[in-house]
């Protein structure tokens, strides 16, 4: 940031008369300041979509997507879409701000690049000499090249090394690409530009898992159906788990989708972890509606349960829900017996899994209240924690799509994110973010059914510890606070959900967010709309 952007600022400053300019030192907090608030950001939208947290592990990926979040400062939200934008950027913005600018446009060094990611994955290596690589790209950059232009194998690869950063040494005279994923993207971009010629290599090789990459971004970017039908007709467990991982971020017809998914559920013994997601997808594409915005699950079985707990067990899910040994002998039985908040946690992991989502809307999942179970049997565990019911139903919700990224937040167990995002949806609902902060009237008046579905998710990823109505059930069940303002009474409330110590109100920076929600008070958030407007606001209005 420093070198970029604020030592340049600095330097052009010094041209200004004395009363404008700006001293190093100065120049350099605004630079680490603008630091953290862009790293602080980039946190926030990779948390704010799941399919991106994968690739936040890699140290070299990161550092090109927090190159893209520089310049475009919004992330995109596909994979394809990601890797489109770094390339884009290493091959025309960033050449332009070193002064470096390459030989060829944008477009032919994709084409060429293209042609010798092919040739790499075509021999099943990753690395090349530039003997080897001239004879790959050789006819592609003569016909790359214009009239009044001349490029020569070793300056484009010299290019592509020190302007570009997609290439790297990885030995004397070794080359490869800066990371394995921009060989299997430029390779799959290649193939789609082959047409009919690119579609029958993909076929052939779907196999091989040395290109599985290649035809995940494949199936991103043309026509799925032929690659999909093409397993169905010959199908195995490994490209069977090929077309399952591709079947929704692929360009498929709804169709084939269903086909694949009943082969799957055909042969369930040969493929079972693949057949028991299949399964719950297919339960919840198959609800009985409630009303225009709910309906509700047949009875879960333990296979099903059983990968909510996989998902606890690995980490990809921060519930504490007890870990049963589910026998093989009972994966079919109906789920009884378990925890009631092991039962939330469970339609909280449910919100996270990509294959019960839609692009009509977004789903939350919650336990049904006993009004929507009193006519089923069996009936189920309810909303009411008393209630542990004989069986587990899940209500489907479809929700405004502005809660998306509140439901990532909660559901990665980013508080301080979740916090600062349920601010923001709060002002868009009451029609205040110009004012950046609620009134009493607005707080009175903001609807009810938002409040409901923020507290809902709030409590519900928080295994019942965080969310105004257990702020409420603190501030007036238990303190015997009321709407009109006890000074007594709000500071013991403060204290309680800690917000005050030693007697001092603490500062949003000071509270706490750390990643285990069980180290916290009860009640601790939400609370950052209370922050806004210049004055300790803590919590909400009950």
């Amino acid at each position: 940031m420093w070198e970029i952007l604020w030592k340049p600022r600095y330097q052009r400053s010094l041209n200004d008369p004395e009363n404008e300019q700006l001293t190093e030192g100065v120049a350099r907090i605004r630079s680490d300041q603008e630091a953290q608030e862009n790293a602080a950001d980039l946190c926030k939208q990779l948390f704010a979509n799941l399919a991106f947290n994968d690739l936040a592990r890699n140290p070299l990926l990161i550092t090109m997507i927090a190159v893209t979040h520089r310049s475009e400062k919004t992330l995109p939200t596909e994979r394809e879409e990601l890797y489109r934008k770094i390339t884009d950027l290493l091959l025309s913005t960033r050449p332009y701000h070193k002064n470096t600018l390459l030989t060829l446009t944008a477009k032919n060094n994709k084409i060429i690049l293209q042609v010798l990611a092919f040739c790499l994955m075509e021999v099943e290596e990753t690395t090349f000499t530039p003997k080897q690589g001239i004879q790959w790209i050789e006819s592609t950059l003569k016909d790359c090249c214009s009239e009044n232009q001349s490029l020569t194998g070793h300056k484009f690869f010299t290019e592509m090394l020190e302007i570009t950063g997609l290439l790297q040494e990885r030995e004397l005279d070794t080359y490869e690409f800066s990371h394995l994923t921009f060989q299997e993207y430029f390779a799959a971009l290649h193939l789609k530009d082959l047409g009919q010629k690119g579609q029958e290599k993909i076929i052939e090789r779907l196999e091989n898992q040395k290109w599985e990459e290649v035809i995940y971004f494949y199936m991103t970017l043309a026509d799925a159906t032929p690659i999909i039908t093409s397993i169905l007709n010959n199908p195995n467990g490994y490209t069977l788990s090929l077309a399952n991982k591709c079947k929704f971020s692929a360009r498929l017809k709804a169709t084939v989708r269903q086909k694949l998914n009943k082969v799957l559920l055909e042969r369930r013994e040969d493929y079972k972890n693949i057949s028991v997601a299949v399964t719950l997808e297919q339960r919840f594409n198959n609800l009985t509606v409630i009303d225009d915005k709910t309906a509700i699950s047949n009875p879960i079985t333990w296979e099903e349960y059983k990968l909510f707990l996989d998902a606890q067990t690995s980490g990809q899910f921060h519930s504490t829900a007890e870990v049963i040994n589910i026998a093989d002998n009972m994966t079919n039985y109906l789920v009884t017996g378990i925890k009631w908040e092991d039962a939330r946690w469970f339609c909280g992991w449910l919100a996270t899994q990509q294959t019960l989502q839609s692009s009509e809307g977004v789903y939350d999942y919650r336990l049904p209240t006993a009004g929507e179970t009193s006519q089923l049997v069996p009936k189920g565990i309810t909303e009411n924690s008393q209630d542990t019911g004989d069986c587990l139903r899940v209500v489907s919700e479809i929700i405004p799509s502005r809660y998306q990224t509140l439901l990532n937040y909660l559901s990665s167990g980013r508080w301080k994110d979740a916090d600062e995002e349920t601010a923001k949806v709060m002002l868009q609902v009451a029609n205040r973010v110009k004012e950046g902060w609620l009134d009493i009237d607005d707080i009175e008046n903001f609807p009810c059914e938002d409040l409901r579905i923020i507290d809902q998710v709030w409590v519900k990823y928080s295994n019942g510890r965080f969310g105004f109505s257990v702020q409420k059930k603190i501030y007036i069940d238990e303190l015997g606070g009321t709407t009109e303002y006890n000074e007594k009474v709000w500071k013991e409330f403060c204290y309680d959900v800690g917000w005050i110590q030693k007697e001092i109100y603490l500062d949003y920076s000071d509270l706490s967010f750390e990643s285990r929600h069980t180290t916290k008070p009860l009640g601790h958030l939400p609370c950052y709309i209370g922050y806004l407007g210049g004055e300790r606001r803590y919590g909400f209005r009950w």
